[in-house]
């Protein structure tokens, strides 16, 4: 599809669900900026937007009409507080979380899409050097934690030695994409820049994806 033939068909999307205006200033970008809005835009279903928008508008309304009756606590044991909870109940919290683990049923998502401008780098901040004697990065402080909770997952629960693992998702942005794949030991085309990648984890553990990106696919793995 070539570029006009993109720019009418996302653009009467936009219009039919009544955000045009997304589109005022498109005659002043270059077509390298026109180009990166259509692709912002493509991701999104400005129908859907304004549904949810619409459900949340009429939530929000009928909770100011509601009856204080209306609304009940919830059971006592959804909030029980783990640091008073009892010991057994501690421990079954703990069985219960490492038997989800060894299952493949969790995931770590990590919103690692900043820039460390405040820390007084342009790097993402999961690169920066908090000043421990290890001089060890956050992403890999996070990559020993996550390869930890799989060997205490398995053994706790008699699975196979390397057979748990937890998938690590890791959310960029345009700023930090590259340079956070980089960091892990990633090329621009998706080649391995050195032996080991991932801080150890397995080379298909880690997922990618820009803020913005459509999920679906990235979570049908779990």
């Amino acid at each position: 599809m070539s570029s006009d033939a993109r720019y009418a068909v996302i653009k009467a999307r936009y219009d039919a669900a009544g955000q045009g205006h997304v589109f005022s200033f498109w005659d002043t970008l270059s077509r390298v900026e026109q180009s990166s809005l259509l692709d912002q835009l493509s991701v999104f279903d400005p129908g859907r937007v304004n549904e949810i928008h619409k459900a949340a508008l009429k939530a929000d309304e009928d909770t100011k009409h509601a009856s204080p009756d209306a609304v009940e606590p919830l059971p006592n044991d959804v909030t029980e507080n783990i640091v008073d909870a009892k010991k057994e109940r501690v421990a079954e919290y703990r069985q219960k979380g490492l038997r989800e683990i060894a299952e493949g049923r969790v995931a770590v998502l990590l919103m690692a899409g900043g820039q460390g401008t405040r820390l007084g780098s342009s790097d993402p901040k999961g690169c920066y050097d908090i000043g421990l004697p290890s001089h060890k990065s956050l992403f890999q402080l996070q990559a020993e934690r996550i390869r930890r909770l799989q060997t205490v997952a398995e053994k706790e629960t008699g699975t196979k030695e390397g057979s748990v693992r937890i998938r690590w998702y890791v959310m960029t942005s345009d700023p930090t994409h590259d340079a956070t794949r980089k960091f892990f030991g990633w090329g621009l085309n998706g080649e391995k820049l050195r032996k080991e990648v991932n801080f150890g984890l397995d080379e298909d553990q880690v997922v990618f994806f820009k803020q913005g990106q459509r999920l679906r696919s990235l979570f049908s793995k779990l």
